[in-house]
């Protein structure tokens, strides 16, 4: 078996896992989607999630079937991969979305900061879209001996690792905005919602750095057929997080998303005479000696 098989293959292996782990999660929160979900009032974070997760479902079955289908004599695969290529591209950009308005909770919705992080996301999007030319995510570079149909699964090349790092840049920035709100106003406080945004969203971001690194480096310096592993999986890890954020913050509320951000940080931090520090957390005052 030659070494482009094997990568073939392995490529194949690791997006036919991605499937299964996405259809499982799906059916695993399909009852918590609709009894948290389904039912509610339509608003910018019911859009974002429902794209998410249907995004996510779609551009991986759309991956799986390129991945495992013999697609070398076909005549042209350009309108199905412009649609994988979109739903892939839309599946990111909404879970990036609901992590900006995750971060933007956690700084009490900040409008300066929510200006700012939109402009810089659309920054990061355009810049990473433009730099590769608008390539498809199943872009072929054919193997030799294969007519040009551009319906091999493989990667559209080198340039995805700059792809790769602008979501790393993204990603580093929110974490960093969550991490300096924490220390620097959120210390001390013991509401569980609040725990909850914090820690999900660490994990979250941890898990997309990892991904998105990982991708960079096997982009980078293994064979072109190699190149796919991660594509897949690291879909599901935006799709599969993002979603289960929202689940965990309304199964621990169950309250609309603007009561859920009213209710989960301190109102503020208030000295007494008597040299105590009154911290409402979550609307029920505590005393803390301070």
């Amino acid at each position: 078996m030659s070494a482009t098989t094997v990568g073939f293959q392995t490529a194949q292996y690791f997006t036919v896992a991605a499937m299964a782990a996405v259809v499982f999660d799906y059916c695993l929160t399909l009852p918590q989607e609709v009894q948290l979900i389904w039912g509610k009032k339509w608003n910018i974070i019911r859009v974002l999630f429902t794209l998410t997760r249907y995004a996510t479902l779609m551009g991986t079955a759309m991956t799986t079937y390129s991945a495992v289908t013999d697609r070398f004599n076909y005549t042209s695969c350009a309108t199905f991969d412009a649609v994988s290529y979109g739903s892939h591209l839309i599946s990111i950009i909404t879970a990036e979305g609901l992590l900006i308005f995750r971060t933007l909770a956690f700084w009490h919705q900040s409008k300066k900061l929510r200006v700012w992080l939109l402009v810089f996301a659309t920054f990061c999007i355009a810049a990473a879209v433009g730099v590769s030319n608008v390539v498809l995510s199943f872009t072929v570079t054919n193997p030799p001996g294969v007519n040009s149909t551009n319906c091999v699964f493989e990667n559209g090349g080198k340039g995805g690792a700059i792809q790769y790092g602008f979501l790393i840049i993204h990603e580093l920035v929110l974490m960093i905005l969550t991490i300096y709100k924490k220390f620097s106003f959120y210390k001390g406080t013991q509401g569980r919602l609040a725990t909850i945004l914090y820690h999900d969203g660490m994990i979250y971001m941890t898990c997309i750095i990892m991904a998105s690194f990982a991708n960079v480096l096997i982009t980078l310096f293994v064979p072109v057929t190699y190149t796919d592993i991660l594509d897949a999986p690291q879909l599901v890890i935006h799709g599969v997080l993002a979603s289960r954020i929202l689940f965990n913050l309304r199964h621990e509320s169950h309250q609309s998303d603007s009561e859920i951000i009213d209710g989960i940080f301190p109102i503020a931090n208030m000295h007494t005479p008597g040299g105590h520090s009154v911290v409402f957390v979550n609307t029920n005052p505590e005393i803390v000696e301070g």
